[in-house]
């Protein structure tokens, strides 16, 4: 007969080398409980692990491109209600411009209105959003227009001036104003006063916006412009009606050479505010491209997300379950070498 050697070191050793193990276990039954995917994706998945790497790059790419869709919907929303904003601004100078062509109203009024209007339009060309110019087009670190009514003069506003001299060889506020003609007015304003608001002189004087708008990929196939910028035609019609009712000297003329500057402001203004609503309709088909491709890549994103899923994720009730049992089983461990170690020879001497 053959006897075998055992000790309570081998027997207290044996349940120590099984608690390690269970800790281990439960350290990563906990992880999946927490995260509820597998702890470890490449020993789970093997092969297919390339698959939800695969998966989840694609889901990052949507993401990104859903998250930056959201800086550009900023920039169009602020545009339309800026743009939205100047015609409002330029409807409230035209009905100003309707009670004085009626002559029922002090031209000071409308002069008024527009010096209003002025720093409204410059405020709005001015606007920021993260940090660039959304009215500068690409050159949108750079602000696109000045303070006309800035001091020193603005070159916008020194220019007029300067137009105005050479024509009647008087400044807009000297009472001689007072003699121009309505015909010399009108002139004026279909010719020097006008080219003042051509692009080369608008570029010169006035913006140093881009007339390139910004552009932005909403999604892997498709750009879109994200604004308007301060060159376009609607905004410098806009700035013509605006100065020649604010910075003409209007009060200082007689009342046909006012006139003159009301009728002609009025047409330009509604030149003006078919021109921004033509903009601001591209700006609109702008905003519905980037829903819909907000749309389509939310929902291929949600797919690509259930895949993912089905791959990697565990059940939270098994794992919630593993998670228990394994405790138990380490309190029972901990329990039997609790025993173990109180063994003794001595107890049965």
């Amino acid at each position: 007969m053959k006897t075998s050697y055992i000790s309570t070191l081998s027997l207290t050793d044996m349940p120590r080398r099984s608690i390690a193990e269970l800790q281990t276990q439960l350290l990563k039954a906990q992880k999946e409980l927490g995260t509820r995917r597998h702890a470890d994706i490449g020993l789970e998945l093997g092969h297919r692990t390339a698959q939800t790497l695969s998966f989840r790059h694609d889901f990052a790419r949507l993401k990104g491109n859903i998250d930056a869709n959201g800086l550009v919907k900023t920039r169009l929303d602020m545009t339309q209600n800026i743009m939205s904003s100047l015609r409002t601004n330029g409807q409230e100078l035209l009905n100003s411009l309707s009670v004085a062509h009626s002559g029922t109203s002090d031209p000071s009024i409308a002069q008024g209105k527009a010096e209003a209007a002025m720093n409204a339009l410059i405020s709005g060309l001015n606007t920021t959003v993260n940090g660039e110019y959304i009215f500068a087009g690409i050159n949108n670190q750079v602000k696109p227009v000045a303070d006309y009514y800035d001091t020193p003069q603005s070159a916008a506003r020194q220019a007029v001036a300067d137009a105005f001299m050479t024509r009647f060889g008087v400044s807009q506020s000297a009472p001689a104003a007072a003699n121009i003609t309505a015909a010399d007015m009108q002139d004026f304003l279909d010719n020097e006063f006008a080219a003042l608001f051509d692009q080369a002189a608008w570029t010169a004087n006035w913006s140093e916006a881009s007339s390139e708008n910004a552009k932005s990929r909403i999604s892997g196939t498709e750009t879109i412009a994200t604004g308007e910028n301060a060159n376009a035609p609607g905004i410098r019609k806009l700035a013509e009606a605006i100065t020649m009712v604010a910075d003409l000297g209007i009060k200082n003329l007689n009342k046909e050479a006012g006139r003159a500057i009301v009728d002609t402001a009025m047409k330009v203004l509604g030149e003006a505010m078919g021109e921004m609503a033509s903009a601001q309709g591209n700006l609109g088909t702008a905003q519905e491209m980037l829903e819909k491709a907000n749309e389509r890549m939310s929902l291929q994103a949600d797919i690509l997300n259930k895949e993912i899923n089905a791959l990697e994720a565990v059940d939270p009730y098994e794992a919630a379950t593993r998670v228990n049992t394994l405790m138990s089983q380490i309190e029972t461990a901990y329990a039997l070498t609790g025993r173990i170690q109180k063994l003794s020879l001595l107890n049965y001497l």
